[in-house]
C-alpha cells in the first residue's frame, strides 16, 4: 500500500493544477477501485516534496465495507535528481494513520500483474508507525483479523526484489508484544495471498489469563516463511507458571512446534508440537481456527504421551500439596473445547486411553492399603514389602468429571476391574467393581482365623481365582473408603 502514495507523489508533480484529480484517476485505474483524496502540498526544491491528507480507496467503490486502504497523512520526500531518474526512487515515504482492510479473496477484484499506465518507481525506505492491518473473513460470523503495528519499518534490497522489514506489533489475544524482522515481498496486487513473506520473531509476555481456566506469562521465539495464507512457523514457547484455575500449582510449559497458518484469517494447523510440562513429555497436534476458544468455534486436537511422569499432569489438575499417585503414564486422546464462556477446564472434553505403570500412591495411608491388600492377595498376610500398581483403561472427561468405565489396577496377587467417575472440583469418588485374588479368603489371614474361613472358601472362589470379592470405592481423594459388597456376593450363584 506504500505505492499508493509513492504513485500520488509522482502524479502531483506533473500538472499541480489537476493535479488532485489526475491522482485520483490514476490510482483508481491501477487498482480498479474508487479513490478520495483530500487536500496536499507539493515542492521541488531543495528537495522533492509532497504531502497529502485522507487518501481513500474502495474496493470497486464499495462502501457496505471498510475501505481496502486509508491513510490520514502521508509525505513522500526525494533528492530532485533522483526522483526524475529512471526508475524513480522515492528516498522515504512516512505513512501516518495507515489502515489497511482487505476482503475475502472471492470479493477482491481481478488486478492486472503489469500496468504500463504506472511509472515504475523504486521505494527506499517506507516508515508506518501505528498502522492497523486487518483482513475481513469470508464468513460473516467471524471477528475480522486485526493487527495493531507500532512501528514498521521497510527498506528496498533492488528493483523486483522483496522489501526488508523491522516492526513492532500489539496482538490482542493473549495480549503481548511481538517483535519481527525478515522480507516482504515482491508484493502482488493481482493476488494478494501470494504474497511472499520470511523472517524471525519475538513474541514477549503474553498474558494467558484472558482465556478462562489458565493463567501464566508466555514467551515465544521462532521463525516462518511461505506465502501469506499458507506460511510455515518454527519456533519454541516458554510459559514458566502456566496453570489452571482449578489447581493451586503454577508448572513450567515448554514446547518445540511447527505449524502451518493462514496469514489473512489467522487460522492454524499443528503439526506434532513437543511439549514438556514439568519434566513430563507429551505431543500435540490439529487444527484451531482463530479466537475458536471466544467465538461459536470447537477447538479438535490430538494429543499423546508415552511412559512419562504421572505426578506433573496430576499436580497440574489437582489442589493440594502432592500428587496423589507418583509413577509413568501413557496415553492417547481426543481434546474437545466446545465454544462459550465458562471456564476452559469446564468444557474442556477427552475421549481416549491411559496406562500407568509403577504406581505409588503418596499418602501413606493409601499406600499402607494397597500393599496390605496386595499382601494378603498372594497369601502373606504379614509381609511388609512396599508394591507398585499398574493401571489401565478408558476415560472420558467432560464437565469436569472423568467417568472410567473400564478401570484395570494390578497389583502383585489382585486384579481389579472398576466401573465409576471422579470429580475434578468436588475429588468425589464413586467405584464399583470385582477384585480378583489369588490367594483363598482363608489364605489371606493367619491362626485360627484361617480355621474358621476355610469353609467360606468356595463361596468366594470362582473364575479360576482363589478369591473373588464385589467392592466398592467412595468418598474422597485424600480419604477414600474401600468396602466388600457382602449383598453382591450372597446374590451370585
Amino acid at each position: 500500500m506504500a505505492g499508493l502514495a509513492a504513485i500520488v507523489a509522482i502524479m502531483i508533480l506533473r500538472f499541480q493544477p489537476i493535479a488532485r484529480s489526475y491522482v485520483i484517476s490514476t490510482i483508481e485505474r491501477r487498482y480498479q477501485g474508487e479513490a478520495e483524496l483530500g487536500g496536499f502540498q507539493i515542492s521541488l526544491f531543495p528537495v522533492v516534496r509532497a504531502t497529502g491528507e485522507n487518501l481513500v480507496l474502495r474496493w470497486n467503490g464499495r462502501k457496505d465495507i471498510p475501505p481496502m486502504v486509508s491513510i490520514r497523512r502521508f509525505t513522500v520526500e526525494s533528492p530532485f535528481v533522483s526522483f526524475f531518474r529512471s526508475p524513480r526512487r522515492i528516498h522515504k515515504l512516512t505513512l501516518e494513520g495507515l489502515d489497511l482492510h482487505l476482503p475475502p479473496a472471492s470479493e477482491r477484484p481481478t488486478m492486472p500483474e503489469n500496468n504500463s499506465e504506472v511509472p515504475p518507481f523504486i521505494l527506499e525506505e517506507v516508515i508506518a508507525n501505528g498502522s492497523t492491518l486487518e483482513t475481513l473473513p469470508a464468513d460473516a460470523s467471524k471477528q475480522p483479523l486485526r493487527f495493531v503495528i507500532r512501528q514498521l519499518d521497510l527498506r528496498t534490497v533492488g528493483p523486483n526484489l522483496p522489501m526488508t522489514f523491522k516492526a513492532v506489533l500489539d496482538n490482542a489475544k493473549p495480549p503481548g508484544l511481538i517483535q519481527s524482522d525478515g522480507r516482504f515481498g515482491p508484493w502482488k496486487p493481482e493476488d494478494p495471498r501470494a504474497t511472499a513473506v520470511s523472517g524471525g520473531y519475538r513474541f514477549s509476555n503474553a498474558d494467558l489469563s484472558v482465556f478462562h481456566g489458565i493463567t501464566g506469562t508466555l514467551n515465544s521465539t521462532g521463525s516462518y516463511d511461505g506465502e501469506l495464507d499458507r506460511i510455515e512457523v518454527r519456533g519454541a514457547t516458554d510459559v514458566p507458571n502456566f496453570a489452571l484455575t482449578t489447581g493451586d500449582h503454577a508448572m513450567h510449559l515448554q514446547t518445540q512446534f511447527e505449524a502451518t497458518v493462514d496469514g489473512t484469517n489467522g487460522d492454524t494447523v499443528l503439526h506434532p508440537v513437543r511439549a514438556t510440562l514439568g519434566k513430563s513429555k507429551f505431543e500435540v497436534s490439529g487444527a484451531i481456527e482463530r479466537n475458536a476458544l471466544e467465538t461459536h468455534k470447537e477447538i479438535d486436537l490430538q494429543a499423546k504421551a508415552q511412559k512419562t511422569g504421572l505426578e506433573d499432569f496430576l499436580r497440574l489438575a489437582m489442589r493440594g500439596g502432592k500428587p496423589p499417585m507418583i509413577g509413568k503414564i501413557s496415553f492417547q486422546t481426543q481434546i474437545k473445547i466446545p465454544p462459550g464462556k465458562t471456564p476452559v477446564v469446564d468444557r474442556i472434553q477427552l475421549d481416549g486411553a491411559f496406562t500407568l505403570n509403577g504406581v505409588t500412591f503418596t499418602s501413606p495411608g493409601v499406600q499402607g492399603k494397597i500393599a496390605s491388600l496386595s499382601h494378603r492377595a498372594e497369601g502373606q498376610p504379614k509381609a511388609i514389602n512396599d508394591v507398585t500398581a499398574e493401571f489401565a483403561g478408558y476415560f472420558h472427561l467432560k464437565n469436569a468429571t472423568i467417568m472410567l468405565p473400564q478401570l484395570r489396577f494390578e497389583v502383585p496377587g489382585a486384579q481389579i476391574s472398576l466401573d465409576g467417575h471422579y470429580g475434578i472440583e468436588s475429588q468425589d469418588i464413586d467405584f464399583t467393581g470385582t477384585a480378583k485374588l489369588d490367594a483363598t479368603v482363608s489364605h489371606m489371614t493367619t491362626g485360627w482365623k484361617r480355621l474358621l474361613l476355610t469353609p467360606i472358601d468356595p463361596l468366594f472362589k470362582r473364575d479360576g481365582a482363589g478369591t473373588v470379592l464385589p467392592i466398592s470405592i467412595s468418598g474422597t481423594r485424600g480419604s477414600p473408603s474401600f468396602k466388600l459388597d457382602i449383598g453382591r456376593v450372597l446374590k451370585r450363584k
